[in-house]
């Protein structure tokens, strides 16, 4: 039986097929206008900073190579002076990424090739801005496939207010990690055919187990450099801690303000909460929680454990916001207006949307970490 095509679907088949027809030079630049990220708008220019940390006490659980340690890629973002200085790109190593990139979305990659020639607002290795002293520390978690930099827009805009904002590849659950060594990690937590319910858990606990345990590994590598007073680390105010997370991320963020008492605020943007084990949902978050997310989920069971969760939380707050879907919660839409049109975003304009939900987020942060 044929399935009913939708007006969206058909309309960007269409402009698929003219765009190979006519050729890509003359088209894909109208239907693709290169923009860079919005501008942050906070007092502070930013900066970025790209590290690669080893954690010595954990083995790889996704490799069967002896020896083989948790390694991954952190990147940082924070205030500074410097604002002449060349942009970071936004894919530091396009010939890798956009791959990478087309099968997070599922579309073909030269809707994406222009994503080389975007950048960010964040100047690499400048230096942390004089002034700024003990201010709070944010960690960000992505999603199955997902990437460090997927939400620079919101890490830039908290930058820009004097936030420390840290984010990592979840190595070989990220769409890619790619070292200092030129060795890289390829994606390794998706599965084929249906699990029964005893292969999910098998599969999904011990994967977020190890996301777990990479954001406790960032805070407690972050607590060492500060003790240390590093450069950019030892301005970060420990008592402040924020977290936030999309999709999988979420669900790594749960577990994670659920488990570690140094988490003081935590945010989930579109969370998939059906790994979140029962025992934690039952027990809920103590302290800060905001979810924002689209209206619905195909899953009933997301939402269902999501209002459990929150009536066990006795300081939660939710925003469902209709007109999204679950790339809006990163930079996705800002990509290209053809994000709408493949499905992938929703029907409220990419910037405006980030602009609200930079405000939900900064807001949010506001009131649970600094000190007023």
């Amino acid at each position: 039986m044929l399935k009913r095509i939708s007006l969206y679907s058909l309309s960007f088949i269409v402009i698929v097929s003219i765009t190979f027809t006519l050729g890509h030079r003359y088209i894909m630049p109208i239907l693709i206008p290169l923009n860079d990220l919005p501008k942050p708008t906070g007092e502070y220019s930013v900066g970025t900073q790209i590290f690669e940390w080893t954690d010595q006490s954990r083995d790889e659980w996704f490799t069967k190579i002896q020896g083989d340690k948790r390694r991954m890629v952190v990147q940082t973002w924070y205030p500074t002076e410097a604002s002449n200085a060349a942009p970071q790109a936004y894919l530091a190593k396009p010939d890798q990424w956009l791959p990478a990139l087309s099968k997070v979305l599922g579309l073909p990659q030269f809707l994406f090739n222009h994503l080389k020639d975007l950048n960010t607002h964040s100047i690499p290795n400048a230096p942390l801005h004089p002034q700024v002293k003990y201010t709070p520390l944010v960690v960000f978690s992505h999603g199955l496939r997902g990437m460090r930099f997927q939400n620079t827009a919101q890490f830039e805009a908290l930058a820009s207010r004097g936030y420390i904002v840290v984010s990592a590849d979840h190595t070989y659950d990220a769409s890619l990690t790619l070292f200092n060594d030129g060795t890289s990690a390829n994606f390794r937590s998706g599965y084929e055919g249906e699990l029964t319910t005893e292969q999910f858990w098998a599969l999904r606990t011990p994967q977020l187990n190890t996301r777990v345990a990479d954001i406790t590994f960032i805070i407690d590598t972050v607590t060492e450099k500060s003790i240390a007073n590093d450069p950019i680390w030892g301005a970060a105010n420990l008592d402040h801690i924020g977290l936030f997370g999309h999709s999988y991320g979420g669900a790594t963020s749960i577990i994670v303000a659920s488990q570690d008492p140094r988490i003081d605020a935590t945010i989930i943007l579109d969370g998939w909460l059906v790994p979140v084990p029962e025992k934690i949902i039952d027990q809920g978050i103590s302290t800060a929680l905001l979810y924002i997310g689209q209206a619905s989920w195909p899953n009933p069971v997301n939402y269902q454990k999501l209002e459990k969760l929150l009536n066990n939380s006795p300081q939660h707050s939710s925003i469902l916001m209709p007109g999204t879907k679950h790339f809006d919660f990163s930079d996705t839409p800002l990509f290209s207006p053809l994000m709408q049109i493949a499905g992938l975003a929703g029907t409220i304009p990419a910037n405006e949307l980030a602009t609200d939900l930079e405000d939900k987020i900064v807001s949010f942060f506001n009131l649970h970490l600094k000190d007023h």
